[in-house]
């Protein structure tokens, strides 16, 4: 027993020399999680906290808010309309063209048809969005208003193409697709065979499936020795045939056995403990190719003991067949009695084992 508890208490790896966690807060409030999958942990005094922005401005600009993605992309165009302008300007009051000059002495000016800024910053954006010259146009007789053209078409290509792909990604985001995942309110923890499991019920709401559905889970609680918290790796398989296929509501569990961080868990360990059972759901959607992840996490007040989910069955109409999703959240108590945990059920099973040998 003594070999079982180090080997169990070195798979806990501690996660306070990363985080710091509020235990004054009330616990039902609380939580590293939330139930939509946002993440309550901040990272203070980060070495590079300044500057992780930059290498990877595309994702980060993403992430942005859509008011903000509209802020920046609306910034972008007007910035360089107005930059190209002020060139345009600066070349041709250089070579002397806004100056008035007699009639019949007057040169080709580098931008024909623009005489003051906005006619300048009117020919930028015609040259950027490639609508076309009207009245104005630049000649051949200023190479440098030339080569100042090519820079800005192949900026102002760049930039369609960067914005482009920021507004898809912004649309494809992989967290929308996450948005329709649900989880139940509720994990249960039951007795099947002998055996106990804590089950969470996961369903598809979307069309699409997820091709590859894969469920993680871990637990986060004190720790022992009283060091702080430590995170605990939590096995979920299918309890269902066909798994891979997503088309209903899927209920995963996880066997409470002597590896399990909840074996020696009793009835008001699970209703009243000071945890947090974090849960992932994995996949690649099948329309836009992409992975996603939704994420959720239950406390003590929404796990429940001696109760199961309610079978969601499918009743046909004409051609198709049809779920109740009431049914959902429903869970029913189980009609058998539980014992306080799965290890005394376990030294139950070996007593009992003994006493028919002998």
């Amino acid at each position: 027993m003594e070999a079982e508890g180090r080997h169990r208490r070195s798979r806990r790896k501690s996660i306070t020399d990363f985080f710091t966690f509020n235990d004054n807060s009330k616990h039902d409030e609380f939580r590293i999680v939330k139930r939509n999958g946002e993440s309550t942990l901040k990272c203070l005094n980060h070495p590079r906290s300044g500057r992780c922005f930059y290498p990877n401005v595309y994702a980060s600009v993403a992430e942005l808010s859509s008011l903000w993605l509209c802020v920046i992309f609306l910034c972008c165009f007007l910035l360089s309309w107005f930059v190209f302008a002020l060139l345009y300007f600066v070349v041709a009051e250089t070579r002397g063209d806004l100056n008035e000059v007699e009639i019949g002495k007057k040169e080709i000016p580098c931008v024909e048809g623009a005489t003051d800024f906005l006619e300048m910053f009117m020919f930028s954006m015609e040259t950027q969005s490639t609508i076309g010259y009207g009245t104005r146009y630049v000649t051949n007789e200023c190479p440098t208003a030339v080569i100042l053209v090519i820079i800005q078409s192949i900026l102002g290509s760049f930039l369609h193409a960067v914005l482009t792909g920021v507004v898809l990604f912004k649309f494809q985001e992989p967290k929308k697709r996450a948005h329709t995942v649900l989880f139940s309110n509720v994990a249960c923890v039951i007795e099947d065979d002998g055996k106990y499991f804590i089950e969470v019920q996961i369903l598809n709401m979307q069309r699409s499936q997820l091709i590859n559905p894969d469920v993680g889970a871990f637990c986060v609680m004190n720790h022992p020795d009283g060091s702080g918290k430590c995170r605990l790796d939590v096995d979920f398989k299918p309890c269902q045939e066909n798994a891979r296929l997503f088309f209903r509501p899927r209920i995963y569990r996880h066997l409470i056995d002597q590896q399990s961080p909840f074996w020696e868990f009793e009835r008001k360990d699970f209703e009243c403990g000071n945890y947090e059972l974090i849960v992932a759901i994995s996949g690649v959607d099948e329309i836009t190719d992409t992975f996603a992840q939704a994420r959720t996490s239950f406390l003590p007040s929404e796990v429940v003991w001696g109760r199961n989910f309610k079978q969601m069955t499918a009743t046909r109409e004409g051609k198709r067949f049809k779920l109740n999703f009431n049914d959902f959240t429903r869970t029913h108590r189980l009609q058998r009695c539980m014992a306080d945990s799965s290890a005394s059920m376990a030294s139950r099973n070996v007593s009992l084992t003994k006493t028919v040998e002998e």
